[in-house]
Order: C-alpha cells, then structure tokens, then sequence
C-alpha cells in the first residue's frame, strides 16, 4: 500500500519510520512550544505535522539536530500547522490542515527516505480526516498534492502517516489541547516515554 497510518505509540515500534516520527514529533514540540499561545494565531487547538525531507542547503533546508542531543540528523523538516494553512500564509487554500501545509512547504524538495528503502515519513498530531487521506492519494482537495504520484498512483515511495491523537473520535482534540497546554519540557518527556 502506497501511503500507510500508523498511531505513534509503544505498541507500534515496530512499525516502519517509528524512530523518525517519534524525533519529528520532539522537533514539532520544539517548532510550535516557542510560538505556541504567544497570539500569533497557534494555540492548543492548532494541530502541528512535519515531513522528512534531504537536507539543501540552497532552500535553507538545513540538516536537523536531534532533540536529545548528538550528530546531525541525515534530514531536514519541513513543518505544518493548521492555522498556518488556514491564515493563508501558506499558498493556496489548504482548508487547515496541518499535513497539507507540511508537504506544500516541502514541494520542490526530495522526500527523506529511510536508509535501504523507499519509505517517507509524515507526522501529524491528528488523524488525517477522510479528505486529507483522499488529497493524500491524489484526490483533490484544493491545492494539488505536491508529491502526487510520488507515493500515491505510480507507488514509488511509500508514505508511512504517523499520527498520535484521533480525530474526531475518541476525544483526539481535547487529548492535544491538554498536551499543547503543558510546558515543552513536559511535552517532550512525554513524547518520550509514552509516545
């Protein structure tokens, strides 16, 4: 299957791309805490996503430090909020939608695969709703998917869709309010331990 959902949770580590989304998750912690309820529009309800993409110096793509510490990550990130799709200071109208931003913000650079394989990462808080998994596989939905084809129709790369929350049921966006309302610090021990 071209593009694959995943819960980011202990239970699904051995799931391909687990590691990467639990350092994109870290990164989008880190991202959005600094800017998080400050008025700028990303408070607990704005749903963060982030994608792996090859470092390019060129586009200011640099390559990504890991959250805990050491060497250079082989990756850069490009990362995705719902309000900034939604104040359309992203192009097009990408109805607010956190992995759409993330992957439009990203369009024009080479996806990041996984050593030895041809597997993408994708992190995003929430479920993808209906429409996004729909744009996802090349459906429309507005603003054309950038790497349609790439992972959908012709199956080249593999995109393994890692979420943590679910969306709308099962009180998804309450769970990321509450983890959006901690400290960054919390947020990351979290992600840490339990994620």
């Amino acid at each position: 299957m071209p593009i694959t959902l995943s819960q980011l949770i202990p239970a699904n580590n051995a799931n391909v791309g687990y590691a990467l989304a639990k350092e994109l998750a870290l990164q989008t912690v880190a991202q959005f805490g600094a800017v998080r309820s400050t008025g700028t529009g990303i408070a607990e309800a704005s749903c963060c996503a982030a994608v792996a993409i090859n470092p390019n110096p060129v586009t200011h793509f640099q390559a990504a430090n890991p959250i805990n510490g050491g060497a250079a990550l082989p990756y850069s990130i490009a990362y995705g909020n719902s309000r900034i799709a939604a104040s359309g200071l992203d192009t097009g109208n990408l109805g607010g939608h956190a992995e759409r931003c993330a992957l439009t913000a990203a369009a024009g650079e080479m996806l990041y695969l996984l050593p030895g394989s041809n597997h993408a990462v994708l992190f995003v808080e929430l479920t993808p709703c209906g429409a996004c998994q729909t744009w996802l596989n090349g459906g429309g939905g507005g603003v054309a998917n950038p790497f349609n084809g790439i992972f959908n129709g012709a199956g080249i790369v593999t995109l393994n869709v890692w979420w943590r929350w679910a969306y709308p049921d099962d009180g998804g966006l309450a769970a990321m309010k509450t983890f959006h309302s901690w400290t960054t610090l919390t947020q990351q021990n979290d992600i840490n331990v339990n994620w």
